[in-house]
């Protein structure tokens, strides 16, 4: 049955179109200029969705090489150290630039009837999957060290973002004490590492591990750690006379 709302909706729509034709407001334009624009979004679209996949892998590539990514084991102390480490302009930024991509593709039947909600959730997903993607590869570590060579404005933006938080300390364990063990940096210094107050470590260290050391060093230089990582074997450990033995047990 046919209803009489909507076939008066129809002529209303109908006079309207005709009578923006006689008053010359309607212009054709060519068909190249169609798949022109289409053209120019569908290019546009796929830039933005590569930044993005730049951007969110190099988060979580920073994240790991400056040792904030493996605290969120380690508790409340953990996780506020990893959420103080996010380079939050960074996020900020490939957001906005995710709510481009999505309202460009919305041009396009098959996007513009999907929920916005739905679409920028899909879109995280897949970003985030192909993040960690990248963020394993080469790419990042060789990008790096070309840029150190080559362009130092983005060589000095890769040692920025990878530097250690100062709650993250890393280094070979070169000796044991009393109450925990000693550490030596990259450079040489020597700190001694101590468990915080209330934590005990179940796991066992021994000389030559390479460690990440969360925790806060005092006036004195010893770290007081909230949680230790393993994360290798030196390759060559400096003498010590210290039994290897388990720490802080």
């Amino acid at each position: 049955m046919n209803d009489p709302i909507a076939q008066t909706d129809s002529s209303k729509e109908s006079r309207r179109i005709i009578n923006a034709i006689k008053e010359r407001d309607v212009h054709m334009r060519p068909r190249r200029y169609f798949m022109l624009r289409a053209a120019l979004i569908a290019v546009a679209a796929f830039l933005l969705f590569l930044i993005l996949l730049y951007m969110v892998s190099f988060i979580i590539y920073a994240l790991h090489e400056d040792g904030a990514w493996f605290a969120a084991d380690y508790g409340i102390s953990g996780w506020s150290l990893l959420l103080g480490a996010i380079p939050w302009g960074l996020l900020i930024f490939a957001f906005i630039l995710l709510l481009l991509l999505a309202n460009l593709l919305r041009h396009y039947t098959f996007v513009s009837h999907q929920p916005l909600f739905y679409l920028l959730f899909a879109f995280i997903v897949i970003i985030t999957l192909g993040g960690f993607f990248l963020a394993a590869t080469a790419l990042h570590p060789d990008l790096s060290q070309y840029s150190a060579a080559n362009v130092p404005f983005l060589g000095n933006f890769y040692e920025y973002e990878t530097a250690f938080p100062a709650s993250v300390h890393r280094g070979v364990i070169t000796s044991f004490t009393d109450g925990g063990f000693t550490i030596t940096d990259d450079v040489g210094i020597t700190s001694s590492v101590v468990a915080a107050t209330g934590v005990v470590f179940i796991q066992d260290f021994h000389v030559g591990d390479v460690v990440l050391v969360f925790g806060t060093r005092n006036a004195s230089g010893t770290i007081s750690a909230f949680g230790i990582q393993r994360i290798g074997i030196a390759t060559s450990t400096p003498t010590s006379s210290a039994p290897a033995s388990p720490v802080l047990p």
